[in-house]
């Protein structure tokens, strides 16, 4: 009894809860109760963290499906800036596509099968249709594209 009064000395529910006639019969029990506390929590925490992981899958995939339906789009746009018509193909990476702070898509590709010539491209929803927010030349294309001869 004086070395549960050393812990909690005001603590005279805590005498009955850890020395239960005298035993640690108490204490026992508290701590199973506090270890299925815990898993339970555990549990939970798991629980949680899967289904965020779904939810951003969900979202990846569904920003997949917009750059795909609107491919096209991104390549009128860099066709756009291709004053020698010089882009015959565009590609997607679609491992690269991410959500911009805008709330739009940004996604990489690759012109003409050469991955050394590279572009990023913005889509953004505007009342309801999707468009371009802008196809950029990254520096080996922007050059490729400024040349005339090919």
């Amino acid at each position: 009894m004086i070395f549960v009064h050393y812990i909690f000395p005001k603590a005279s529910s805590c005498d009955k809860i850890l020395l239960k006639d005298g035993k640690n019969g108490g204490l026992m029990k508290y701590l199973k109760i506090i270890g299925i506390v815990v898993v339970i929590l555990a549990v939970i925490g798991i629980g949680i963290g899967v289904k965020y992981k779904m939810d951003q899958q969900k979202v990846q995939e569904d920003m997949v499906k917009v750059v795909k339906a609107n491919e096209k789009l991104i390549g009128d746009d860099l066709k756009s800036q291709d004053k020698y018509h010089k882009i015959k193909s565009i590609s997607i990476n679609y491992d690269s596509i991410k959500k911009s702070p805008m709330g739009g898509i940004i996604v990489d590709g690759y012109v003409n099968n050469k991955k050394d010539l590279t572009f990023v491209s913005g889509l953004q929803r505007y009342d309801g249709s999707v468009e371009t927010d802008g196809t950029a030349p990254r520096a080996r294309l922007f050059d490729y594209l400024e040349k005339e001869e090919e």
